[in-house]
């Protein structure tokens, strides 16, 4: 019998069962209790892909960078190359200087964000936070302080989080920047963002939102994903209000209008 064979056998000639498939099966024993069953993005089991975080390397690795023209202002793909702005921000600047993201908002970058907003996924905050900082860069000059865009308190009790202000709380560590939790509040319930027609969006989040206490003169603003960027352009506006000067919008994927337009984000109280 060939030696590559663990398989042995006693002098009667009885099979006995082998070393490695023995250490095969415990193997696989204990990354199913250890691990969680199946990769968040991909549904691999952990047998066959290592995981880090709860998704597996492959879908890691295969995350989409933001690639093509962009718009300066809000990162919205741009369909002619020599175009630096989009329609949107020809006919309404934002308030904030610019947006930036790490991955357009399709694929793994999709599925993880997903998972992370609506699957009890908030471990995987650090990791996000990891790849906006190392794909983007640290921004300069740097913020006085990292924010959120903020949820209401119905929909944090529903998750038992929020997803972008673990992304903030995460980006303000890494680049040891105050976190400010509670700069911004939503002072009323909205429709969801991605169930609406993109030219109700900007009506939709109209005064949904205020400002506590006295912001500094640069702001990080933080969202977990960004589509139409209203909500952003809200959030922007209220702090410049309140006195904040410089304001950045950071986000870890950024949907083009065709993304927005086919979001499918689960519905309140949906399985996910």
């Amino acid at each position: 019998m060939s030696p590559a064979v663990e398989s042995a056998f006693d002098e009667r000639g009885t099979r006995t069962i082998s070393v490695a498939s023995t250490l095969e099966r415990v193997g696989r024993m204990a990354a199913n209790v250890l691990l969680p069953s199946r990769c968040l993005a991909c549904d691999a089991r952990p047998v066959e892909q290592l995981f880090r975080g709860g998704v597996c390397n492959v879908c890691w690795r295969d995350l989409p960078r933001a690639d093509g023209m962009r718009c300066v202002l809000c990162a919205e793909p741009l369909a002619a190359a020599n175009a630096e702005r989009c329609g949107r921000c020809l006919i309404h600047p934002p308030p904030f200087r610019a947006m930036r993201a790490a991955a357009p908002y399709r694929g793994t970058a999709r599925s993880i964000l997903l998972a992370f907003k609506f699957r009890g996924a908030d471990y995987l905050g650090p990791r996000l936070g990891e790849i906006l900082v190392g794909w983007i860069g640290a921004p300069a000059p740097a913020p006085d302080e990292v924010t959120a865009v903020p949820a209401t308190g119905r929909s944090r009790r529903r998750r038992g989080y929020h997803a972008a202000s673990v992304l903030a709380e995460s980006l303000a560590r890494r680049l040891s920047v105050r976190f400010a939790p509670d700069r911004l509040r939503k002072v009323r319930e909205t429709a969801r963002q991605s169930g609406l027609a993109l030219d109700r969006r900007r009506a939709n989040v109209r005064g949904a939102f205020r400002v506590t206490g006295s912001p500094p003169r640069r702001v990080l603003l933080i969202d977990d994903v960004a589509t139409s960027g209203w909500t952003a352009r809200e959030c922007a506006s209220v702090l410049a209000a309140a006195g904040a000067e410089e304001i950045d919008v950071w986000c870890f994927a950024r949907a083009s209008r065709d993304d927005a337009d086919r979001d499918e984000f689960p519905r309140p109280g949906s399985p996910s």
